[in-house]
């Protein structure tokens, strides 16, 4: 027997004509339903506007589907431009589909970024040493220039404690470089006549005498210091007396550094331009400022009315009493190649010579000393037992110090012969005159 099969019902027979449009899905009843009051045919009429007598009902679950707007997105309503946030879907229905994604090659997410690095020290540390830095800096900047400052101020004041000598009138301002008179004075008013480095009695060294009498001459070619003797023959500025040079000079005999200026210029033909004494007992202390100093010794030598002792021939250093003992004896002995002591025969002269030879060690000692707290040192010894020229200002004395750093002066010795009486002196010429003109 054959079976029929029950012939199945065509799921689309209740779908409405296509030409009736619009449509619309009915989701409860899950199918196309024609929205009710509209008309069927091909072209329906338009609708009548909706008044407020008729108002159009509409179902807000329901949207239209027209044939255009298949696969659309639907309109948006009036009332969603005024209201922020979208209407709920009502429920049963579909949830809505996702935003259409245009074809084409996803873009790569952007790498993630490195985490960062633990940072070497604190922060708040690292701040602290900055801070600490920048101190170090300043402190290393300022403090050079403090330091300079700190000395000029204290080498004002000292050099405001230097005596002033009122010769500044008899100074000449010409010649080819600069002359300066140095006079060492040995004032010994506070010795007794038997102590160590007295000369003869205390009525023979009362007052103030010069022992040494020198011109510095600076100029292009370098510097060079000539020694005059204390015994030479000159004639006195002012009083016109033929006489030793150091008479001048010595206030027991009515002497003084403006007449000793003027003697040496009317007797020597050469400008001097800058004055200055220095006491030697003072001086001693200004050797044991700078550490004292080196004298060249040809023989072992001694003076036993100075103090002087000397046990080894060379280079020696003095302190200070030894280099006063030095440059006071009058007596002057050597020990020689026989073993026999062997007094010096030039007298006056070879103490001159020997003055010169420690005032050059002592300049040259000075010149190159760069501890500042020796300089300190040296500046306040000098205050104490220096006099200058009433014209000499704190920043020419330091124009003059600039000058002679470094400088080594050359010893000029000024061509004399001794005369007939064998204690006094007089120029010997032509020599002497071709030696002064190299201070002219």
């Amino acid at each position: 027997m054959i079976r029929t099969m029950p012939e199945h019902s065509d799921p689309f027979a209740d779908l409405p004509e296509q030409e009736a449009d619009p449509v619309e899905w009915d989701p409860q009843q899950r199918r196309f339903v024609q929205q009710p009051g509209r008309a069927t045919a091909k072209a329906p009429a338009a609708p009548a506007p909706p008044t407020a007598a008729s108002p159009v009902s509409r179902d807000e679950r329901r949207f239209f589907v027209g044939a255009s707007a298949v696969g659309q997105a639907p309109p948006p309503r009036a009332d969603d431009a005024a209201s922020p946030a979208s209407p709920a879907s009502p429920p049963g229905a579909p949830p809505a589909a996702p935003p259409l994604i245009p074809p084409g090659p996803v873009p790569e997410p952007a790498p993630a970024p490195p985490p960062p690095s633990k940072p070497a020290t604190k922060p708040g540390r690292r701040r602290w040493w900055q801070r600490k830095r920048n101190w170090i800096l300043l402190i290393c900047v300022l403090l050079p220039i403090l330091l300079i400052a700190g000395g000029l101020i204290y080498a004002e004041i000292k050099f405001r404690q230097i005596h002033r000598v009122p010769v500044g009138a008899y100074l000449s301002s010409g010649g080819s470089g600069t002359n300066i008179l140095i006079v060492g004075s040995d004032s010994r008013a506070d010795e007794t006549a038997n102590a160590p480095g007295d000369v003869g009695s205390a009525a023979d060294v009362s007052g103030q005498r010069s022992d040494t009498i020198m011109v510095m001459h600076l100029g292009s070619d370098g510097a060079k210091m000539l020694s005059i003797p204390r015994d030479l023959i000159v004639t006195l500025a002012d009083t016109g007396e033929h006489t030793r040079i150091n008479a001048a000079y010595n206030t027991d005999l009515g002497g003084g550094p403006a007449r000793l200026l003027k003697t040496v210029q009317q007797n020597f033909g050469i400008p001097i331009n800058r004055y200055m004494e220095v006491d030697f007992v003072t001086f001693a202390g200004l050797v044991d400022a700078v550490g004292g100093v080196n004298i060249d010794f040809p023989y072992p030598a001694f003076d036993t009315q100075s103090g002087l002792d000397i046990k080894q021939a060379g280079s020696v250093k003095l302190n200070g009493q030894q280099a006063l003992a030095f440059v006071r004896s009058r007596h002057y002995t050597e020990i020689k190649e026989d073993g026999k002591p062997h007094e010096d025969p030039t007298a006056d002269l070879g103490r001159v010579s020997r003055q010169q030879d420690f005032m050059r060690a002592v300049m040259q000692k000075v010149a190159d000393t760069r501890n500042p707290i020796s300089l300190l040192r040296v500046s306040g010894k000098i205050a104490d037992g220096l006099r200058v020229d009433d014209k000499l200002s704190f920043f020419d004395a330091i124009r003059l110090a600039w000058s002679m750093r470094g400088l080594h002066p050359a010893p000029t010795k000024l061509p004399v012969e001794v005369n007939r009486d064998g204690a006094t002196l007089h120029l010997q010429q032509p020599d002497a005159n071709q030696v002064l003109a190299g201070f002219k």
